[in-house]
């Protein structure tokens, strides 16, 4: 019987030729630990096929093995990095006497193995780079020429005196104008404004030498600040008109009812309702147009009034337990933040008051939802601390805005305030009444409806911040898209008492849109390309709505979002940016666009920071000035004289209504004192250094928008040279 040979399959071959060919341990490296000892790792090399037939013919399979057989590269990878032949494909060439037995095709499928190698190994190696330059100092470098174009951030100040300034600050925008601190220093230097500049400088000094290092207050209790009964009567009105139609801190009926009785009664031990109503006012008395105000030498007498309003509620919050808190004292500490808002007092420090009274509410247990307490939260109760938790959340924010929130990283579970009137809410509730509809109004629909949105606006606001990564173009369309929608399903209310609430919750919205494209719209040297055009039209478009919405709000006489917000502040810059740099372009629809967008809302813009600080021409006036100049060159001369004169008019009307400073106004500390004597003020020279806040430091000038004192470098005296040195970016200043 004849035998026909069957083919056998060999076991997997996984030593090198060389070992396999002595029969020794090979232990599987390219090339191989006994290669290397016996000094031929360079003909170290493995059969690409693990199997092999017997019956193969031993001419073929000499010539197979051959082909496979190379000599080492040099390693792309780190030298000294030994690698498994399991693990990547061979990088060699065969020997030369080998070259004849290597046809075309076998060449062409070697090559594309190496390519595809090498991509692969670039790939890891270029994210093993990124993962360890993720950092602050992979995005900056202090030996940067020209660091990136997009917003990161401006650091002003020296040693550990500095301040930061995020990406959405409009001080950063600033970073991306440089054309505007020259065009404001030409402007600036021997003009009218100049000199009366310098009477002002004047009489703050001579203001300044009537106190002495240090001066204080006290005062018997609070309700002997408070002004007569007519004005207060007034103000709460407004205050109940305004702000507590967004931000809801007080149930109305119940304080109505107390409030009446505070003035008709003759107590003096209500503590809680004297801080409560002087909170109010502190609130409301820049914002109200009761009376035309004049001038010392912190700005307005009505912020001097406020300042020292805001002064005896820290004096009284210092007396109140820490452990034991009340209703009236958690109110009273949102108004005060509010009142800071809307003042501008602080407005440097505003973030860490904000941060500070988060803190507060956060270690009371308020982020968390009341039913967690069970009996031990009434009703009433309950929906009180949802409204003060969602209107913090909301201030903090909006402060936020420039440094990311805190909230993007803090777990609450408290539920957002009922859609009720507070007609529909007793102190002796049981029970909390059901929420209308969405579509109806209510004295809680701006906190009803806000509280949908915070988690998309804290998220938005925590990636524009980020340090270590930058939106895409794509995500920022898509997030566009979110925001929009979220729009759409605002109502449209036409309850009279909703234009506050409409367009609070429009506002804080749009705002979103340009600072979503800002970042794209300021890279003037990325060329024009379609996703420049996108967001440029798009930013255009949302910064024309923002400055509309304010306008409209104060049309009615309402101040009480131009006072606290500076989105329009915002707004009008980047169009002034985006109008400047693109009529140099050859864009010419996209610079008809931004022209026309420019002469439709500016002027507006300017209307509103008249009516905030009375006190225009500091950023947004020259800025203005500056784009008409490229628009019309030929009227040079006459453009700078008009932005200059601007400002001169308002200094004048400033500096004619002066009038000496009051004792209020020179009080650097407010204390509460245990005499008995009622409605005097003792004043006291203590030895403690007093830091004096100067003209420029209060009130009117760009703190009232939250950017800070920038009179070393920036807005501030670029209208107020001091030292025209100090106003280097490269110097003092750094933003990336």
């Amino acid at each position: 019987m004849n035998e026909t040979k069957k083919a056998k399959r060999q076991r997997a071959v996984l030593s090198c030729n060389d070992c396999r060919r002595r029969k020794l341990k090979c232990d599987r490296e390219l090339p191989c630990n006994r290669c290397n000892k016996g000094g031929t790792s360079g003909s170290c090399a493995y059969e690409s096929e693990g199997y092999a037939l017997v019956s193969e013919n031993p001419e073929e399979r000499l010539t197979k093995r051959q082909r496979q057989i190379s000599t080492q590269q040099t390693n792309p990878v780190t030298e000294g990095c030994r690698l498994s032949h399991l693990d990547i494909p061979k990088l060699s060439k065969p020997p030369e006497f080998m070259i004849s037995d290597i046809t075309a095709e076998d060449r062409v499928k070697q090559l594309e193995r190496q390519v595809n190698s090498l991509e692969q190994q670039l790939v890891a190696q270029k994210r093993s780079v990124e993962k360890k330059t993720s950092g602050i100092a992979g995005f900056y470098s202090e030996n940067e020429v020209n660091p990136p174009t997009c917003l990161r951030g401006s650091l002003k100040g020296r040693q550990y005196g500095t301040f930061f300034y995020g990406p959405t600050s409009p001080i950063s925008i600033m970073a991306h104008f440089p054309d505007l601190r020259v065009f404001m220093k030409s402007v600036y230097h021997n003009s009218t404004a100049q000199r009366l500049a310098q009477d002002m400088k004047h009489f703050e000094n001579r203001s300044l030498m009537l106190r002495p290092s240090y001066r204080a207050s006290s005062f018997p209790n609070l309700r002997s600040l408070l002004p007569d009964r007519s004005t207060a009567n007034q103000l709460v009105r407004r205050y109940l008109d305004t702000f507590e139609t967004t931000y809801r801190i007080v149930h109305i009926p119940s304080f109505e009812t107390a409030y009446q009785s505070y003035w008709d009664s003759d107590r003096q031990d209500d503590a809680d309702m004297d801080a409560l109503v002087l909170a109010i006012l502190a609130c409301t008395i820049c914002t109200s147009t009761h009376n035309n105000p004049r001038y010392n030498h912190q700005g307005s007498t009505f912020h001097s009034k406020a300042i020292f309003w805001i002064k005896a509620c820290e004096a009284w919050l210092k007396r109140q337990s820490s452990k034991h808190k009340t209703l009236g004292s958690l109110q009273v500490r949102c108004l005060r933040l509010l009142a800071l808002s809307a003042t501008s007092h602080k407005a440097k420090d505003y973030y860490q008051e904000i941060q500070a009274h988060m803190a507060i509410m956060k270690s009371i247990g308020m982020h968390r939802d009341p039913v967690h307490f069970g009996s031990r939260c009434s009703a009433f109760e309950s929906e009180m601390r949802r409204r003060l938790w969602a209107t913090s959340m909301e201030l903090e924010l909006q402060a936020s805005l420039d440094k990311a929130s805190m909230l993007s990283s803090l777990e609450h579970d408290c539920l957002s305030p009922r859609n009720i009137n507070d007609a529909d809410l007793h102190v002796d509730s049981e029970e909390l009444p059901p929420s209308w509809p969405i579509d109806v109004f209510t004295e809680s629909s701006f906190l009803f409806h806000s509280t949908q949105t915070i988690g998309l606006r804290t998220k938005l606001c925590a990636l524009a911040n980020s340090l270590q990564a930058s939106l895409s173009f794509q995500e920022a369309v898509r997030y566009t898209e979110l925001v929009q929608k979220c729009m759409k399903d605002t109502p449209n209310w036409t309850d009279a008492r909703s234009l506050q609430v409409r367009t609070l919750l429009n506002l804080q919205l749009q705002q979103f849109l340009v600072i979503l494209h800002a970042p794209k719209a300021v890279e003037v040297d990325t060329g024009m390309g379609s996703e420049y055009r996108y967001s440029v039209i798009a930013l255009l478009e949302a910064a024309t709505i923002v400055i509309g919405l304010h306008t409209d709000l104060l049309a009615s006489s309402n101040l009480a979002l131009c006072c606290t917000r500076n989105d329009y502040y915002r707004a009008a810059l980047l169009v002034c940016h985006i109008a400047y740099y693109t009529g140099k372009n050859d864009d010419t629809l996209l610079a008809q666009v931004a022209k026309v967008t420019f002469d439709s809302c500016i002027s507006k813009a300017l209307n509103l920071q008249e009516e905030r600080v009375l006190h225009v021409g500091r950023g947004i006036g020259a800025a203005v000035g500056l784009v008409s100049l490229q628009f019309d060159p030929s009227q040079s001369d006459a453009l700078k004289t008009q932005a200059i004169d601007r400002v001169s008019r308002l200094l004048y009307k400033m500096l004619s209504l002066q009038e000496e400073p009051s004792e209020q106004s020179l009080t650097s500390e407010v204390n509460m004192s245990s005499a008995s004597t009622q409605g005097s003020t003792i004043i006291g020279t203590l030895t403690e250094p007093l830091l004096a806040e100067t003209f420029t430091n209060a009130g009117l000038h760009l703190d009232a928008f939250g950017l800070g004192n920038n009179s070393e470098w920036m807005l501030d005296d670029l209208w107020f040279l001091n030292d025209a040195s100090t106003l280097d970016f490269d110097g003092l200043t750094h933003s990336f």
